[in-house]
């Protein structure tokens, strides 16, 4: 796990600024304290920092030249099946000179090209120049666990792990103001655009190939197109199948010369990670989890019986609102744009504890998206019957203060059921913005609009199922930005075994009831993997790392310095948000019982 960058002058061909490649470098240094280097040859540069995880020897340093000196690679993430990969490419007259998947994936480049791309597991982006071709090839992996940045301006690509990398004097960072309606609305800006001007991602399953001074982007990994192929051919028995998919994704993901922990909430998702290893035999791996001091917040005592049954070390950071506070400033920079979640700071605080005693970690990250696990996909079941919804979730409105019926019927009142799934993720739906002085916001998101006609294609007359889909190309992006940020900023790697794409492609095509059935969703792993877990996780309501931030913000002095200092922040002097009475909203949240009726 490493962070990448580079530059290739593609098309001015001026050579490459070694100061400037170094800087762009030593902003990711958080990423990889273990090790740097770089690579110039005339108009091309690569930039490496690394965490050191597989071949701790300087034998596995970056970036990473064949024997003949063509090719060279900067690469980030883990290839988990690399080893299986090397006897065959013994065989071919391969010598390797380390133990690492940084080479294995380099000579599979050099023999196959990118058709390789279809035989790894793992996560990954990556460069790989060519010399003698002078092009580069760029590819970044199926759900976009790794991130990738990229600017295209006067003929230079530039690329980075992270958007700080890419900011110099000549190219400060500029708020791109047409994109705050969606940030305000989604709380994400999906697909290729970012908040800043000419800063751009490459989407997850993408690659780039920079050749005789052009760009050419592909998409080489199709979920729509893994799902409908996989729909004839259905395992006899889906709970089997997923169980040892499940086991082997797990087995993956222990691959490591360093110790290897778990991130434990003792929710269902966490805890059925630690219930894999347990069953595969791995015993006094460490466990790391969040407390609070609010006991209605602190569900660490569950995650002891999860560590206490399966025989881990129990670590327990109780975590306290000053504590969030140091971890939120720093989180913000990690981050680059906005914090759009509420757990930034916890997963930052938690991963800097952890670094004592391991280099990587198991996560819990992407079952709920992948198998139908939050609650607002159940209020899609029924939205044929629009009509009466509206109605009778407005009757019980009128009887109650209960601000989730509230917002069940605001939900209700948006109109069609294509409307309903587009929104789905939201907090707060368009005419919600009314309150704060917004009269409207675009009613166009091109990219958010394509992934949901993808899922009715593959999904028709199953709403909650397209939104499932649209959550997979947008919600779930949002989560592994976050996740990689804040573990990579203590320099942590982070594994997400949900997320093999084992798993994905043929959930993707199982039908509806393997996933929302039951009570908690997520009915095919509650009934194959979780059947391991003792009945206190099984049946417990999770409250999602929750934290008490209405309390803090409300309480605490730190906090309430915030809050004031608002008020002049220049960042409401911005497009749409110039619109925001940020005196009103922040008295509406000091007298609101509600944080979320709120903001």
């Amino acid at each position: 796990m490493c962070g990448i960058a580079g530059i290739f002058n593609y098309a001015n061909q001026q050579p490459v600024n070694e100061a400037d490649l170094l800087q762009m470098r030593d902003r990711l240094i958080h990423r990889g304290p273990d090790g740097a280097g770089i690579y110039i040859d005339n108009y091309v540069g690569l930039a490496h920092r690394r965490l050191s995880i597989l071949d701790l020897s300087e034998a596995g340093k970056q970036p990473f030249e064949s024997e003949d000196g063509r090719y060279v690679i900067t690469f980030n993430g883990e290839v988990y099946n690399y080893q299986e990969f090397r006897p065959e490419l013994e065989r071919k007259g391969f010598k390797f000179r380390s133990d690492c998947d940084t080479e294995v994936l380099l000579y599979l480049y050099m023999t196959e090209g990118e058709s390789m791309l279809n035989k790894l597991n793992g996560m990954f982006a990556f460069a790989i120049y060519d010399r003698q071709e002078q092009s580069v090839f760029i590819c970044r992996d199926r759900l976009g666990v790794k991130p990738f940045y990229y600017t295209n301006i006067n003929g230079s690509f530039r690329f980075a792990s992270e958007q700080k990398a890419l900011f110099n004097n000549q190219q400060p960072p500029v708020i791109d103001e047409s994109k705050l309606d969606e940030l305000l609305l989604f709380r994400y800006i999906a697909g290729e655009e970012t908040l800043f001007k000419s800063v751009q991602r490459l989407l997850p399953g993408h690659s780039v190939l920079i050749r005789n001074r052009t760009i050419n982007i592909k998409q080489w990994w199709n979920l729509g197109e893994k799902i409908l192929s996989n729909k004839d051919s259905q395992p006899a028995d889906p709970f089997e199948w997923y169980e040892s998919t499940f086991d082997s994704s797990i087995k993956y993901r222990t691959i490591s010369d360093v110790p290897v922990g778990v991130l434990l909430s003792g929710g269902l998702d966490s805890s059925s990670i630690a219930a894999s290893l347990s069953t595969q035999g791995f015993k006094n791996l460490s466990s790391f989890t969040v407390g609070f001091e609010e006991a209605s917040y602190d569900e660490s005592g569950l995650a002891k019986i999860v560590a206490d049954k399966f025989g881990f070390n129990f670590h327990e950071l109780k975590v306290t609102g000053e504590m969030l506070h140091s971890n939120i400033k720093e989180a913000a920079y990690l981050h680059d744009e906005p914090l759009i979640h509420q757990n930034d700071a916890q997963i930052l605080a938690i991963s800097k504890y952890a670094k004592q005693f391991v280099t990587v970690l198991l996560s819990g990250e992407g079952a709920d998206e992948l198998m139908g696990g939050y609650v607002r996909y159940k209020a899609l079941k029924y939205a044929n019957y629009q009509a009466p919804l509206k109605f009778a979730s407005g009757i019980a409105k009128s009887l109650t203060s209960n601000h989730r019926i509230a917002k069940l019927h605001r939900y209700y009142s948006l109109g069609s059921g294509q409307a309903q799934a587009l929104y789905n993720s939201c907090s707060l739906y368009p005419n919600d913005f009314r309150q704060f002085g917004i009269n409207a916001l675009s009613s166009s998101y091109l990219y958010r609009e394509k992934i949901l006609a993808e899922g009715a294609k593959i999904y028709p007359k199953e709403l909650a199922r397209q939104a499932l889909y649209l959550d997979q190309h947008t919600y779930l992006c949002s989560l592994l930005d976050r996740n990689d940020r804040m573990t990579m900023g203590a320099s942590i790697e982070c594994r997400v075994p949900f997320l093999d794409y084992r798993l994905v492609e043929k959930l993707g095509a199982l039908p509806s009831d393997l996933l929302f059935s039951g009570k908690k969703g997520k009915y095919i792993l509650f009934n194959s993997v979780a059947k391991r877990l003792p009945d206190e996780i099984r049946n417990f309501k999770k409250n999602g790392f929750a934290v008490p931030w209405e309390k803090y913000l409300k309480e605490q002095d730190v906090f309430r310095n915030e809050l004031e200092s608002m008020k002049s922040n220049p960042i409401f002097e911005a497009g749409i948000l110039k619109h925001i009475s940020v005196k009103s909203l922040i008295k509406g949240f000091e007298q609101n019982s509600k944080m979320d009726t709120v903001i």
